[in-house]
């Protein structure tokens, strides 16, 4: 594990400073069309990652109601103390005032973050990673990517993620930030994998509907991120001639938020 935190720090040290280097200059443009250069990569990735955390996704899927939604409060709770280190980086002040006030209340109220507590009192989670720090600092996105077993995101989205990871408070605390992170999004991955079962059934281009789905999703979180409505909307891709999948947005929206 010690060597896995090593690997990830080195390569946030390295690609951190080439993202910042494009800040300048750069507009934040939270309707930008799909760029995806390496279509067939990704989707050999996608497949690989369908196929190893299928009996994950089964798993999540056969827990019992009661105990899969303690499973993803708890979840969710441990996301807190990172969304707000990264609402004060953005300055959303007001989301990072709603951020704490949620984990204080799920964490004493709903013991230790079982029971979404501060949801039922209307303060519902807001967004708040280092990718959309990126975004508001005016990185660009860069190409789409699908990460094993991590799933789908853009260049800058994966090096936010790896960013997220090594420097989440609650894995510092503990002493194990990247194993706890792993360990977050991989059961994030499973579930969001066992809600598209449906949607892999029914589509005749599944790529292009998880593609469709992170793209509408996480252009609804940038726009939060600025101060725009998330209203959700149809994305455009570089290639006119590619696959045009219906809006797939919804699939995904429940679980992020």
């Amino acid at each position: 594990m010690r060597h896995a935190r090593d690997w990830v720090n080195g390569a946030v040290v390295l690609a951190l400073p080439l993202l910042l280097a494009a800040c300048a200059g750069v507009p934040r443009d939270a309707s930008l069309p799909i760029k995806d250069p390496h279509e067939q990569l990704n989707r050999r990735a996608l497949t690989l990652t369908r196929e190893t955390l299928r009996p994950a996704a089964e798993m999540v899927s056969a827990i019992p109601g009661p105990l899969h939604d303690r499973l993803r409060d708890l979840n969710a709770n441990l996301k807190e103390p990172r969304i707000f280190a990264n609402n004060i980086l953005q300055g959303r002040f007001a989301a990072a005032h709603t951020t704490a006030g949620r984990f204080l209340a799920n964490s004493v109220l709903g013991v230790g973050g079982l029971f979404d507590i501060a949801s039922l009192a209307g303060l519902q989670q807001t967004s708040g990673d280092f990718g959309q720090t990126l975004f508001v600092w005016g990185v660009s996105e860069g190409p789409y990517v699908v990460r094993p077993y991590l799933g789908p995101s853009t260049l800058r989205d994966g090096v936010g993620s790896a960013v997220d990871m090594v420097a989440d408070p609650v894995g510092w605390a503990i002493g194990s930030q990247v194993a706890l992170s792993v360990g977050t999004s991989l059961l994030d991955a499973a579930e969001r994998l066992g809600q598209l079962k449906q949607a892999e059934d029914a589509s005749i281009d599944f790529y292009s509907f998880v593609r469709s789905a992170y793209y509408q999703t996480r252009r609804a979180e940038l726009r939060e991120a600025i101060g725009l409505p998330r209203e959700m909307e149809a994305v455009a891709l570089d290639d006119p001639d590619g696959p045009q999948p219906a809006s797939a947005a919804n699939a995904l929206a429940q679980e992020r938020r």
